[in-house]
C-alpha cells in the first residue's frame, strides 16, 4: 500500500487564498503561512522539492522547511493531515539523510504521530493508510536499534506492534475489497435484469483507480488511496516479512510454533485470491522466503550434528531450482514491480551461497585435501557469482535502490574471497589464486566508490585523503563501514595466503594505508567496536564457523583502529 500522497486542499479549491498565494508571482504578496492552510500547501511545496532533489543537501533542506511548516500547521490545528503529514517527512529524513542516535529520535517522533493521525480521523480508509505507514516506521526503528543493540527489549516491541497493526490493515483491506466485489456482483446482476431498458439518459460511472477525492465544499480535500488488488498485496508483503524477522531473531534459536505457522500460511492464501497476474511471482517468492527461513532456522539448530549426506543441503538445491523456474517465468508474464527480477536474482545468489558455506562445513568432517564437498562448494560459489553479475548488469530505473548497486558488488567481493580460500582444496581456485583474490579487492573498491568512498580501494591510485559525503541515512552508512571491513578482511586473508611476496606486500602496504586513512574520519563517522561485533557476527552466521585465527584478526583491527 503506497503512502498517503500530501494533502490536495488547494488542488480541490482552486479559489483559496492558500493557493493563490502560492502561485503568486512578483505582483502577488509574499506567503507568510499565518493559517492552518498555507502552512500545509508550504509544506506540501516544500517536501516536493526535496523529492525532485531526491537527495543532498538542498534536498535534506527542503524537507527540514517542510517539516517546520507542517509542524506548524499542527499547532494552529491538530488535524489528520498536518499530524501524517509530520509523520512521513520524519520517517523520510531519518532514513535518507540522518544517523542515529537522532534517526532513531524522529523514527520514534514519526510512530507517535501515525497514532495520533489515526486517532483524529473516523474514516476506516484513513485509518488503514497511517496504520501501514506506522508499520513500516516500527520495522525500520527495530532493525537499526538491532543493528546498534541486538538486545535492546525494544526491537521486539516494535515489531510485534507492526505485525499487529499490519494483521488490522491486511483485514481491513480484505473487507473492502469484499464489499466491492459484492456491489460489483449485484451490479451486474441488475443490469442483467434491466437488459433492454432505455438508459439512453444515463452516464456511466468511470472504473475506479484506486483514488478518490474525499472533502465537502467546506472541508480540506484529500487524494485518498483506496484499497486495491496490489494494495493489499504490498500489506501482505510488509506483513510477511515481520512474521520471517520475528522468528529469525528469538534468542535462543528456535522454530515458530504451529500457530505462528499456520498464521503465515494463511496470510499467503488469504493474499492469493486477491493477487493480480503481473504479482503472482511475487507471491511464489514469498511462499519461498518462508521456506527458507524455516530451513535456516532448522539448521541453526542441528547444524552441530549435520553429517555428509544428511539431506541439509537437498532444500536449498531444491530451493534453487525452484527460484530458477520463477525467474525463467518472468519471461512470460512480466511483472507489475520492476524490481522483482532483482529479488530474485538476489535470492538465487543467496541459496547458492548458502549451500557453499554449508558444503564448506561439512567437508572439514572429510579427510583433508580435495573431496566432493569443496567441490560443490567451489561450484555454488561459481553460481552465486553468475547471478550476481546478472543483478549487476540490470539496467538503473527510478525504481532502483540507491544502495543496491553498491551492495551487489559487495557480495561479489564475499564471493570472489571465499572461492579464493577454497585454494587449498581445489584445484581451480588455487590456480587462480591471485585474480581472486584482485577481484575481491576490486569488487570492494568499486562498491565504496558507489558510495562516495574511492579512498577505499587498495590500488595506488586511490584518494589520499578520507573524505565522507554527508549523511545518507543508515543503511547506506552501515553498507558503507562493511564494505571498508571487507576490503580489511581480504587483505587480511591474502597475508596468509600463498602469493608472491611482492603481491602481499603490495596488499599489505594498501590496508596500512587504508588504517591510516580511516584515523582521519570525525569521530561520528568513525567505525565503531560495534560495527566490528556485528560485521562478525553477521560473517558467522553466513559462513557457520569463523576460526580462532580470524577472531583475533578483528581483535587487533579494533586496537589499531582505536576504538
Amino acid at each position: 500500500m503506497a503512502p498517503r500522497l500530501p494533502q490536495k486542499r488547494r488542488a480541490g479549491d482552486e479559489d483559496s487564498p492558500a493557493r493563490n498565494n502560492k502561485r503568486g508571482g512578483k505582483n502577488k504578496r509574499e506567503v507568510t503561512y499565518d493559517t492552518y492552510e498555507e502552512a500545509m500547501d508550504g509544506g506540501v511545496d516544500y517536501e516536493e522539492k526535496g523529492e525532485r532533489y531526491r537527495d543532498g543537501d538542498r534536498a535534506q533542506r527542503n524537507y527540514e522547511r517542510s517539516l517546520e511548516l507542517y509542524q506548524q500547521a499542527y499547532g494552529m490545528q491538530e488535524e489528520y493531515d498536518s499530524a501524517y503529514n509530520q509523520a512521513r517527512v520524519l520517517y523520510t529524513l531519518a532514513t535518507a539523510f540522518l544517523l542515529p542516535p537522532t534517526a532513531v529520535d524522529y523514527l520514534t517522533k514519526s510512530i507517535e504521530l501515525y497514532r495520533k493521525a489515526s486517532s483524529l480521523t473516523e474514516s476506516p480508509l484513513l485509518q488503514l493508510d497511517a496504520g501501514f505507514n506506522l508499520a513500516q516506521s516500527c520495522t525500520t526503528l527495530a532493525d537499526m536499534r538491532e543493528e546498534l543493540d541486538e538486545r535492546d527489549p525494544q526491537v521486539r516491541a516494535s515489531r510485534d506492534e507492526a505485525r499487529t497493526v499490519l494483521e488490522q490493515v491486511f483485514q481491513g483491506q480484505e473487507e473492502y475489497l469484499s464489499q466491492q466485489a459484492e456491489q460489483q456482483d449485484e451490479e451486474a446482476t441488475e443490469a442483467a435484469v434491466d437488459e433492454g431498458a432505455d438508459t439512453s439518459g444515463d452516464t456511466p460511472a468511470p472504473a475506479s483507480d484506486g483514488m478518490e477525492v474525499e472533502g465537502g465544499e467546506d472541508e480540506a480535500t484529500y487524494e485518498l488511496h483506496l484499497p486495491t488488488p496490489s494494495s493489499i498485496m504490498d500489506t501482505m508483503f510488509a506483513l510477511v516479512d515481520t512474521h520471517l524477522s520475528i522468528w529469525v531473531s528469538v534468542d535462543p534459536i528456535q522454530p515458530p510454533d504451529e500457530a505462528q505457522q499456520t498464521a503465515v500460511r494463511s496470510i499467503l492464501d488469504r493474499a492469493a485470491r486477491w493477487c493480480p497476474p503481473g504479482r503472482q511471482a511475487e507471491l511464489d517468492l514469498a511462499e519461498m522466503k518462508v521456506l527458507l527461513a524455516m530451513d535456516g532456522i532448522i539448521w541453526d539448530l542441528f547444524k552441530a550434528h549435520a553429517t555428509p549426506g544428511s539431506g541439509s543441503l537437498q532444500s536449498l538445491e531444491g530451493a534453487s531450482a525452484a527460484l530458477s523456474r520463477l525467474l525463467d517465468s518472468l519471461d512470460q508474464q512480466t511483472p507489475d514491480e520492476p524490481t522483482v527480477r532483482a529479488e530474485i536474482i538476489m535470492t538465487l545468489a543467496e541459496c547458492h551461497i548458502k549451500v557453499a558455506n554449508r558444503s564448506i562445513v561439512l567437508s572439514t568432517q572429510l579427510p583433508p585435501g580435495p573431496n566432493p564437498l569443496a567441490q560443490q562448494a567451489w561450484f555454488h560459489h561459481s553460481q552465486a557469482i553468475t547471478f550476481l553479475t546478472k543483478a549487476l548488469e540490470l539496467p538503473i530505473t527510478a525504481d532502483t535502490p540507491r544502495e543496491f548497486r553498491p551492495s551487489v558488488l559487495l557480495e561479489l567481493s564475499k564471493g570472489s574471497l571465499a572461492r579464493a580460500r577454497l585454494a587449498p582444496v581445489n584445484e581451480t581456485a588455487k590456480s587462480n589464486l591471485l585474480q581472486l583474490v584482485t577481484n575481491a579487492t576490486t569488487y570492494a573498491g568499486r562498491a565504496a566508490e558507489g558510495l562516495g568512498l574511492p579512498w577505499v580501494k587498495i590500488d595506488s591510485g586511490a584518494a589520499a585523503k578520507a573524505e565522507i559525503p554527508a549523511p545518507r541515512g543508515w543503511d547506506m552508512e552501515v553498507l558503507g563501514r562493511e564494505t571498508i571491513l571487507q576490503q580489511i578482511r581480504v587483505c587480511l586473508f591474502a597475508s596468509e595466503m600463498e602469493l608472491a611476496m611482492a603481491n602481499k606486500g603490495k596488499l599489505n602496504e594498501g590496508m596500512a594505508r587504508l588504517f591510516g586513512l580511516l584515523k582521519q574520519v570525525e569521530s561520528r563517522r568513525r567505525i565503531q567496536k560495534r560495527d566490528v561485533e556485528r560485521w562478525v557476527g553477521d560473517l558467522e552466521d553466513e559462513e557457520v564457523v569463523i576460526s580462532d585465527t580470524e577472531r583475533g584478526w578483528w581483535e587487533k583491527v579494533v586496537a589499531e583502529l582505536g576504538v
